[in-house]
């Protein structure tokens, strides 16, 4: 099979497992139920194709217009007062993962890009779309990310249980 009809494939792959996704209404559905048809499909046919450069620019023009789109004045209102645990939260998130990423690359686990696109917190989409600039492994990025995805959403109705039953 040819790369041209590989990624005609991969594109229907992609929605079909995407709407799957989508419909079961997990976290990330989407983007997860797209990856695993298309990591489904190689495994089963024994081949990857390329995808055109171009891909990676569409996605990342569309995730901006997305992000970009979802921002009003009313989310500046409300982000306002909340600045501080907000950036304090943020701080710590990064800092954390910057250590993590570090000890990863000292330990010769990883190398410099994917270690900090793996422990980098955020949306998934983002930061394989960052990932795919560089030299970083995105199999790598996408393990971590989609391990974070499926931990957060066993363990948080537990998590929020303990906290309510404890701290309210």
């Amino acid at each position: 099979m040819n790369n041209s009809a590989g990624v005609m494939i991969y594109l229907f792959m992609g929605f079909v497992g995407g709407v799957i996704g989508f419909r079961l209404k997990i976290t990330g559905g989407t983007i997860i139920g797209s990856m695993l048809a298309i990591v489904l499909f190689n495994l089963i046919i024994g081949q990857n194709f390329t995808l055109p450069s171009s891909y990676s620019f569409i996605v990342q023009v569309l995730i901006g217009i997305m992000v970009g789109a979802s921002f009003s004045r009313e989310i500046g209102r409300v982000l306002l007062p909340m600045l501080l645990p907000v950036l304090g939260s943020t701080l710590v998130l990064v800092s954390a993962g910057t250590v993590v990423s570090i000890i990863l690359v000292k330990l010769g686990l990883l190398d410099n890009s994917t270690a900090f696109f793996s422990t980098s917190p955020g949306a998934m989409s983002v930061l394989l779309g960052f990932a795919g600039e560089t030299d970083a492994n995105l199999s790598i990025v996408l393990c971590f990310h989609i391990f974070r995805i499926f931990f957060i959403i066993i363990t948080a109705p537990l998590v929020f249980r303990l906290m309510q039953k404890f701290l309210i």
